[in-house]
């Protein structure tokens, strides 16, 4: 069983070889972060901070970078420190989530000094959530007579609807558990929804068990209600109850 945690602190290496002192700053984030990662589904989330990007640094770095990509692995968020300290109101869903889980690999803590923008995360969340939902109807039109293809769509994009209802959850002024079947209980309380569907769809991705269903099925139904009561609770939650 590959050790994510060994491998992400290696590919830091291999950056701290090709670049020095120019690199600032390496985190791992994400489910390795959270300790819920699943082996061989979940990806291996790094953050590498340099000097600067130019066309020298990616073509020096390609070649770690296409083996570690090779290896099953989500590519290397590769950023310049200057860019990463003005992120905060572009990415405030994933700054969010790697201040509350993540591990400092090299240099400074990125995270250090930053603040979640309010307004940022609910404008994030809310258009992000509405792109999820289109895109997963999409793909149910053309999945919809293949119930193992179905179920797949679920299992992908748990992890993004996870996501949301943690920032949901601190939309509320609440503090967002770690695990993620904790988000999904009390991130389901909050949005009307019940959770049983998201659930099981997490459990099986946990078990790395196929998840399959008719497009018409109660767990697809369930799935989509949750889903739309997120999107419904971000889209009308009144400016003055948002909070850090």
């Amino acid at each position: 069983m590959v050790d994510p945690r060994a491998s992400a602190t290696e590919l830091v290496r291999e950056f701290e070889r090709l670049f020095g002192p120019r690199l600032r700053s390496a985190l791992l984030y994400g489910s390795v972060a959270r300790g819920e990662a699943v082996e061989g589904v979940s990806d291996i989330n790094v953050m590498v901070l340099l000097d600067r990007i130019d066309a020298e640094v990616l073509r020096s770095a390609s070649p770690a970078a296409r083996r570690w990509a090779q290896a099953g692995n989500t590519a290397p968020l590769l950023m310049a420190w200057n860019e990463w300290q003005r992120a905060e109101d572009a990415f405030a869903i994933e700054l969010a989530d790697m201040r509350d889980a993540h591990v400092v690999l090299h240099g400074a803590d990125p995270l250090e000094g930053l603040a979640v923008q309010r307004e940022a995360l609910r404008l994030q969340a809310e258009r992000e959530l509405r792109g999820k939902l289109l895109q997963l109807r999409e793909g149910m039109l053309i999945a919809a007579e293949a119930e193992e293809d179905v179920g797949r769509l679920l299992l992908v994009a748990l992890p993004s609807f996870v996501t949301y209802l943690r920032a949901a959850l601190r939309l509320a002024g609440r503090a967002a558990p770690v695990e993620s079947p904790a988000v999904i209980e009390q991130g389901a309380a909050l949005v009307g929804a019940d959770p049983s569907a998201f659930l099981r769809t997490w459990e099986a991705r946990a078990r790395r068990t196929p998840l399959s269903a008719r497009v018409d099925d109660a767990l697809v139904a369930g799935y989509f209600d949750t889903a739309e009561r997120t999107a419904h609770f971000v889209d009308n939650l009144p400016q003055e109850t948002v909070q850090e």
